[in-house]
């Protein structure tokens, strides 16, 4: 099972830093995880929320505001003070750090929410941009000894994801499926060929274990930082599984096979 530093080593580090995801490359994660919304003047950076309220000392909506207003906020520590990094420097630092058998691999939500830009087409057109410029946008990621960086796009949001599948059909895609008051009762009207993987919370894979039985090889799931869980996604096969701590992930894996 690949493990994915989910936000990088969001456990570590302040989420969605470039200092988180050196680290989860230091402790030799399969694979990072980040989220994209576009700027008011169509950047798109690596951000989960909408606002920057949470994760910087300043407030405001991101799709309301400029790279260079963006670039005003920390979003770091005290000590330690970040800039909020776009789209591009994530992939040049990733595509940097692919060195010899090690090719970590990157998983981009796209973000439903937050501007209209975000919902007819301009940030899947955007990532696209970004990775064509960095010469990331070949499909590498379903491709046996393929050179390059593995990317994969997910998203909650089934109608980006056939945004994106237009735009760039060689880049793997996982639709995520949401937790929510119905889902056992619905989940058989979700979208079912919006993309050729699925992603599941741990709560959802665990509570619908027939979901993931026999089809652990093209399923994502987030977010384990349990032991039981990461060894319940490891003996059904799960294939990816998104973590705040890879280095522990690491640990609670390798012990199990130890143990075998």
């Amino acid at each position: 099972m690949k493990i994915i530093a989910h936000r990088g080593a969001s456990g570590y580090r302040p989420e969605l830093t470039l200092d988180a995801y050196e680290l989860a490359v230091e402790l030799g994660a399969d694979g990072v995880e980040c989220d994209i919304r576009l700027t008011a003047d169509g950047v798109p950076v690596v951000i989960h929320d909408a606002s920057v309220d949470r994760t910087s000392d300043g407030t405001g909506a991101v799709a309301g505001m400029t790279l260079a207003q963006l670039r005003e906020f920390n979003v770091g520590t005290a000590g330690r003070p970040q800039r909020i990094p776009t789209l591009r420097e994530l992939l040049e630092f990733l595509r940097d750090a692919q060195t010899g058998d090690y090719r970590p691999e990157l998983f981009v939500e796209t973000k439903r929410l937050g501007s209209a830009a975000e919902r007819d087409g301009r940030l899947e057109a955007a990532l696209n941009r970004e990775l064509h410029a960095v010469g990331m946008a070949d499909g590498a990621a379903g491709s046996a000894g393929a050179s390059g960086v593995p990317v994969h796009l997910i998203s909650f949001d089934h109608g980006s994801l056939a945004r994106f599948g237009a735009l760039n059909p060689q880049i793997h895609r996982i639709y995520l499926r949401k937790e929510y008051r119905l889902w056992r009762l619905l989940r058989h009207l979700e979208p079912s060929d919006v993309a050729p993987s699925q992603g599941y919370s741990v709560h959802r894979a665990r509570s619908a274990p027939q979901d993931v039985v026999g089809d652990g090889a093209r399923t994502y799931v987030f977010t384990a930082n349990a032991s039981d869980d990461l060894l319940w996604l490891q003996r059904h096969g799960v294939q990816w599984a998104a973590t705040d701590y890879p280095d522990r992930a690491r640990t609670v894996l390798d012990g199990a096979v130890r143990i075998r």
